[in-house]
């Protein structure tokens, strides 16, 4: 069995994997990615396509040159998405959310691939056609076994960046509670039922669709929404996605069942990659980032780590960022001599209270949380009831509402819809009665304000381990306080 030594070893060739493989190697360290495609596959996977300001240090931060790939045509194929639409086509209701910077939509596979070439320029090994089937440890995580070319090959290393994605199977594979830690392993473990799944086609129309200038969801009958996202004006990534802990969606029959009737997508074709019809399915991370990322010779990032947009599933930002992370933290720890959970916590420090956006999806999730708890009827009633400010700001993890003058706003755009879309009787086609809705109009204005107590919580996360078991209670107990206000039962917890 051929057997390799290197400092790190990223497991996962996709954006989180590339911003931490190449994070740590451009700081001389010496980094081998491992990726079960072949080369030419590379960083084709099932994604939206939405990627936010490209060009934006804080939200790309390292060595990866996103001007570059801003500037390639090949990756960034629209520039031109300057809003979000929320359709219900049963109710009459077509809300706009306007972008305050424009969006945009790159080719995943080509974006993926200039990652990996960005990585490896940086001085990354890269090892493809590569599957890991083992976590090896000893007191700390110490490397893979794994298949490579058809030949056994163990790695070895001082730090592992678990970067597999979202239900990683690595962290089925490490025994946590074997490892040495001051007292019980910090390292947060999810449950299957924190995840969703989604399924995208890449359609190619005959004529230019009406909303090429916007990405466009829709509600499904099970927690989770259908998307249109066009690439360009007749090439749109349509697709859709729910939460595993409702009852399962035949994915591709459903996505099928939506555009077979509808007028832009009459003598559509599917476009082909590596001659195969370009159609692909994913787990995503649907709930907050992980309590903490790191264990002994070990780090999560990305879908690993739970940064996906909790509501939306959007997770390109989330994986570039806790990306460097990774990499920048395993760097610190081998330079220091340290590679312990308190040698790795840098990686949970700068993303809760540093940079600060695993801070805010956290406490975005509690949105999540309460829209779990409504019937599928109740939540497409209550997003017909919102004034679109209210909904930009939950699909996003920015508050733009929090002076009086704009909660009364809010209300009065509330009181405006409800009046409004009742008169067309709408509601009624969903068994809704006015008292259930304006209660669930009220369960939103109550998760705000526990939205506001999750962040003031996850912004104080500890700055080493000493500390993180109170920290831990405490977020627990805002856990239980947001349940008991909502009245959901132990049953309906999701943590």
């Amino acid at each position: 069995m051929v057997r390799n030594q290197y400092d790190v070893i990223v497991v996962g060739g996709g954006i989180a994997g590339c911003f931490a493989a190449a994070t740590a190697a451009a700081e001389g360290i010496d980094v081998v990615q491992l990726e079960r495609k072949p080369r030419e596959q590379g960083g084709f996977i099932a994604c939206g396509d939405a990627i936010k300001s490209p060009r934006d240090p804080q939200n790309y931060p390292g060595p990866i040159d996103m001007d570059a790939i801003a500037d390639d045509e090949a990756v960034l194929v629209d520039n031109n998405i300057d809003q979000i639409e929320y359709w219900d086509e049963e109710l009459g209701v077509r809300k706009v959310l306007p972008y305050k910077d424009s969006s945009n939509v790159v080719d995943r596979y080509e974006f993926g691939q200039r990652l990996l070439e960005q990585a490896a320029d940086c001085g990354v090994e890269q090892h493809y056609d590569t599957v890991v089937n083992e976590v090896t440890q000893n007191g700390q995580v110490t490397g893979v076994k794994a298949v490579r070319d058809g030949e056994p090959v163990t790695y070895e290393c001082d730090v592992l960046i678990d970067a597999a994605g979202a239900q990683s199977i690595l962290q089925d594979m490490v025994s946590f509670e074997d490892l040495d830690t001051p007292g019980e392993p910090t390292f947060e473990v999810p449950h299957y039922t924190h995840f969703g799944s989604a399924y995208r086609e890449i359609i190619e129309t005959e004529q230019p669709v009406e909303y090429h200038n916007a990405i466009v969801g829709k509600p499904l009958e099970e927690m989770g929404y259908i998307w249109y996202f066009p690439r360009t004006p007749t090439q749109i990534n349509v697709g859709l996605g729910f939460q595993m802990n409702k009852e399962p969606i035949p994915l591709a029959d459903r996505l099928r069942r939506d555009i077979e009737h509808r007028h832009e997508y009459q003598g559509a074709t599917v476009a082909e990659r590596f001659g195969n019809t370009n159609k692909l399915g994913a787990a995503i991370a649907l709930r907050r980032p992980l309590d903490s990322m790191v264990a002994p010779g070990y780090l999560a990032t990305g879908g690993a780590a739970g940064t996906t947009h909790p509501i939306t599933g959007k997770g390109i930002r989330g994986a570039a960022y806790s990306g460097y992370s990774a990499g920048r933290a395993a760097t610190q720890a081998i330079e220091d001599g340290d590679t312990s959970e308190a040698g790795l916590w840098e990686h949970n420090r700068w993303l809760y209270r540093e940079h600060g956006e695993a801070a805010k999806l956290a406490s975005w999730d509690a949105y999540n949380v309460a829209a779990s708890t409504l019937d599928v009827n109740t939540l497409r009633a209550v997003a017909a009831l919102l004034p679109e400010a209210e909904i930009r700001e939950i699909v996003g993890t920015s508050t733009e509402i929090d002076s009086l003058k704009s909660k009364l706003l809010v209300g009065t755009g509330v009181l405006k819809n409800f009046v409004s879309e009742y008169r067309k009787d709408s509601f009624e086609t969903l068994g809704m009665s006015k008292r259930d809705l304006l209660e669930s109009i009220r369960n939103v204005r109550k998760t705000r304000n526990h939205v506001a107590s999750y962040q003031q919580q996850y912004e104080a996360y500890p700055a080493d381990p000493s500390t993180f078991d109170t920290w831990l209670a405490e977020r627990d107990r805002i856990d239980q306080t947001f349940y008991d206000d909502l009245g959901i039962p132990p049953s309906e917890q999701k943590y």
